[in-house]
């Protein structure tokens, strides 16, 4: 230990620089300013740097050795540093002031300050005698385990560069030159000393950590600032093309790119793309079908190490390779093997015995890992036949699945795959979605959820498609998207189903040929379920506000389904189809700015609706002559009032935007507008459902305004406000957070009072509904939390006050409820709040104070006058014992000496026989 002290004293010596300066300060301490005797220059530049950094690597060399002979010794922390000074001035003044231009990382990037420092003058063969100097320097070095880390961590960009430029630069053969003279003898010993850099080469990018050299690599083959050589190019091209092929080298490339990436902020696409391109393209000296065959099998290496962003970056490459070598047999074989794990036809074609478990929860939440990564593929182009095919195993898997996560990963990947799927066969597609496969197979999947996860399972017996809860399925993950292009196609989809199963319906009704009477009642069943079950659908998504929104914007959507039904189809169609097309017609027609565009379509209508005007259905007729009348009105559009825009805030998925449309509405309460108040009740319910919302600013502003609707609809409004503030514990009953318990405390309190500025509102008609206000407050003066209860007394004081104390019979439980909080809660605070309580009671009662309390007049003069001279009891409550005291003394010297009134009024009069005294 004395002895590696010693050495790192020399060291600093050396260094002639304290451990706070840089490294640049130590070397030109040195004075490597060039003389001006200009045949010495050279000479005296070179020795200088030479002996400065022989000296350096003298030192640690005594050093290494000393390490070497003890494998337990610790280095301190301010050694480190000054080692790491000293690789600093090797790697900057040894190695990268000797490289060809273009090679390495030149001293103006490593230092701000370098541009404004002298310049050495070195002749090429002193500077390839510094830069064997270091090089061999370094490769001893790597051999030490805390050396190699330094270089390893800082400098091996200036280790691979010193390789390259000694074992790969190409050597001018033997003759005389302009400036330098290559001797037969020098030749060789160049080449002989160019195959031992060579070796040490090979065994360095081969024993190196691969992503980091891989990265070194790709940053020498990009220098900047000057040119590389193109032997450099050739060298790294070369090297890396062998990595890229070599066992792992594909990982080690994605490595390279994306491990120091963050995944919550995303993948960098571009280098993702980089990848991509790299993968996709030939490398090595390999054919074709060899190389592929390797990629393909990388791949399927690092999609079986399940993780996120290697499969991302997997999936891509894959995708890459698809469009590229789509014909060739590995690339084939790979992607059935990860994209089509899910595909029906596949699953159904495997023969096995019944109740075989075909996946397992982990292979399909592998799989679910694969196709969830490309529905973040925003940027690449996914061919739709990757992912289409496992639409209908997806879509049984999202109607079995509960856990949300995995339901939520599932509805994300069936939105892509119908994104990715054409219009042409979207409705092909949905059918079979909803109503199961046209032909039933001999053989089936059974698809079952444990606590491990979904299971998929052979069957040899076809398995009853389940329709109701595929339209449950399909009408959720509907509602899930907010790409307006899907939800177009979707719909339109939807109301092309609508008019085919119809006109089958139909068909089937007029049919002069009718099946047996056995099946016959079956086939009409079946027709008649779907059309049930397409209505269904039709009428929960028809109405919503993404639906509403996508016809204003592409009213064509209806106009081509109404014209399908008015001019094509209008004999072979039912009442219910006429209505359907009529009532989106109508919605269109009036809510629309665009329909001036399909003007001449719109005039071709009119024929057929004065046709249907003469149906036996009244309600037909009402729709169309509506339909008429906005045509040929050149189809005004009613502009929203400001209720209408309130609901339609309400409505809005963004949570500022709905908490806005509460706000508005309780404003429009405030002033009376004739709209609202008409729709007072339709409000009131739209605001209990609000009520629902987990965040608490929509609860908060949604409460407020049922409070605001209290003139208008009182009993309504104070049954909602009193259940809301009894039930709020209820919800949070089993809440382990004590940050969600005060939560909820707090949104309790605040409702408490609401619910007395509800009370001021009413003012004189609040003695109405006294029973319930005070039954509510009662209540929750007997809640678990202390500071609920003193809230709850709180505001009893108050409403007692509005109510003028006309509070009859209930006045015996609120003082039962007061003597039962002062004598056992264990609460300082309630108790203060009680005695408040009796004293504000006191007061209110004034004069009256003896006749309404009769004989409770005794029990509360002890139990106040006990509290004041308990000289134990909390200060606070004293004092508020003895402001109740005050007031029960002045009520009864008031009741018991009331005062005469002592004076005499005089009135004058004109006349003087009206003089009269008083």
């Amino acid at each position: 230990m004395a002895d590696v002290g010693v050495i790192f004293d020399r060291i600093e010596k050396n260094l002639e620089t304290e451990s706070s300066s840089e490294f640049m300060t130590a070397v030109f301490n040195k004075k490597f300013i060039t003389s001006k005797d200009k045949n010495s220059e050279l000479t005296d530049s070179y020795e200088i740097l030479s002996t400065h950094l022989i000296n350096i690597i003298q030192e640690i060399d005594t050093l290494a050795t000393e390490i070497e002979r003890n494998d337990d010794f610790l280095i301190s922390v301010k050694h480190q540093k000054v080692l790491r000074t000293c690789f600093q001035i090797i790697s900057s003044f040894g190695i990268a002031s000797c490289l060809i231009p273009g090679l390495g990382i030149s001293l103006s990037k490593r230092c701000i300050s370098a541009k404004s420092l002298p310049q050495l003058t070195l002749s090429d063969e002193q500077k390839y005698k510094i830069l064997v100097t270091c090089t061999d320097f370094l490769h001893r070095s790597y051999n030490v385990p805390v050396l190699k880390n330094i270089i390893i961590t800082f400098h091996l960009i200036d280790y691979l560069a010193a390789l390259i430029q000694l074992a790969f630069a190409p050597l001018k053969k033997p003759g005389v030159y302009p400036k330098f003279t290559m001797s037969q003898e020098m030749y060789d010993e160049l080449n002989s000393e160019r195959q031992k850099y060579v070796e040490i080469y090979e065994y360095l990018v081969n024993n190196c950590f691969q992503p980091m050299l891989m990265k070194e690599l790709l940053m020498l083959q990009n220098v900047t600032d000057q040119k590389c050589p193109l032997f450099v190019k050739r060298v790294i091209a070369k090297e890396l093309s062998r990595r890229l092929i070599a066992s792992g080298g594909l990982l080690s490339l994605i490595r390279c790119f994306i491990d120091n990436q963050d995944m919550d902020t995303g993948l960098d696409w571009k280098k993702v793309e980089m990848i991509c391109k790299i993968v996709s393209t030939k490398h090595g000296n390999i054919d074709e079908s060899e190389y592929l065959t390797n990629i393909t099998y990388q791949l399927k290496h690092i999609f079986a190490i399940n993780k996120v962003k290697y499969i991302i970056t997997a999936v891509s490459c894959l995708i890459s390779l698809y469009d590229k070598y789509k014909n060739v047999e590995h690339v084939q074989n790979l992607v059935n093997e990860i994209f089509y794990t899910l595909n029906y036809d596949v699953l159904t074609s495997k023969s096995s015995f019944p109740g075989t478990v075909i996946l397992t929860p982990q292979e399909i939440e592998h799989s679910m890992q694969i196709l969830y990564s490309c529905t973040s593929m925003s940027q690449a182009h996914i061919p739709p036949e990757l992912i289409t095919p496992n639409l209908y195993i997806l879509f049984h898997l999202r109607m079995k699945c509960t856990k949300n996560e995995m339901k939520l990963k599932i509805t994300n990947i069936i939105l892509k795959a119908l994104e990715l799927c054409d219009n042409t066969e979207m409705c092909d597609l949905l059918k079979k979605l909803l109503f199961g496969q046209i032909n039933a197979k001999e053989v089936d999947v059974l698809i079952e959820e444990y606590k491990a996860g979904l299971t998929v399972k052979y069957v040899n017996s076809h398995v009853e498609y389940p329709e109701d809860e595929a339209v449950i399925n399909f009408v959720e993950i509907f509602n899930s998207t907010e790409n307006n292009t899907l939800i177009s196609n979707l719909f339109e989809a939807c109301l092309q189903i609508f008019v085919d199963i119809s006109s089958e319906r139909l068909a089937n009704t007029n049919t002069d040929t009718l099946l047996s009477s056995d099946d016959e009642p079956t086939l009409l069943k079946s027709n008649d379920e779907k059309y049930a079950r397409i209505l269904t659908i039709l009428s929960e998504i028809s109405m919503t506000p993404k639906v509403m929104k996508v016809l204003k914007e592409n009213p064509l959507i209806v106009i081509n389904f109404v014209e399908s039904i008015l001019l094509n189809n209008i004999d072979n169609t039912t009442d219910e189809c006429q209505t359907i097309a009529l009532v989106l017609l109508n919605t269109i027609l009036s809510n629309t700015n665009k329909a001036h565009s399909l003007k001449d379509k719109l005039h071709s209508f009119i024929p057929n609706l004065e046709k249907l005007c003469n149906s036996d259905s009244a309600y037909i007729k009402i729709l169309c002559k509506e339909s008429m009348s906005l045509i040929k009105s050149e189809y005004p559009k009613a502009t929203d009032s400001a209720f209408e825009e309130a609901l339609s805030n309400i409505f809005d998925n963004l949570i500022p935007m709905r908490a806005h449309g509460i706000i508005e509405l309780s404003k429009l309460i405030d002033k009376t507008d004739p709209e609202t108040i008409s729709k007072r009740h339709y409000v009131l319910c739209l605001l209990q459902e609000q009520l629902k919302d987990p965040d608490s600013y929509i609860y908060l502003s949604t409460i407020n305004c049922i409070a605001a609707l209290a003139l208008h609809c009182t009993d309504d409004v104070l049954s909602v406000l009193c259940k809301e503030y009894l039930n709020v514990s209820i919800d949070h009953h089993n809440i382990e957070s004590k940050e969600n318990e005060n939560k909820a405390a707090e949104l309790r309190m605040k409702i408490g009072d609401i619910i007395v500025k509800v009370t001021k509102r009413l003012n004189e008609m609040a003695l109405v509904h006294k029973n319930i206000l005070l039954n509510t407050i009662l209540c929750a003066c007997r809640d678990e939390d202390p500071l609920i209860r003193a809230s709850a007394l709180s505001n009893l004081a108050e409403i007692a006050l509005i109510l003028n104390y006309k509070i009859g019979s209930i006045i015996y439980e609120v003082l039962l409820c007061i003597w039962s909080i002062i004598e056992s809660d264990k609460a300082i605070e309630c108790r203060r709040a009680s005695v408040m309580v009796i004293a504000s009671l006191l007061k209110g009662l004034g004069n009256e104070t003896l006749v309404e309390l009769k004989e409770n007049l005794l029990p509360i003069y002890r139990t106040l006058n006990k509290l004041y001279k308990d000289t134990n009891e909390d200060p606070v409550l004293r004092l508020h014992a003895q402001l109740a005291l005050d007031e029960l003394n002045d009520n009864v010297k008031q009741f018991l000496f009331t005062e005469l009134p002592i004076e005499k009024e005089i009135s004058m009069l004109k006349e003087r026989n009206d003089i009269f005294f008083k």
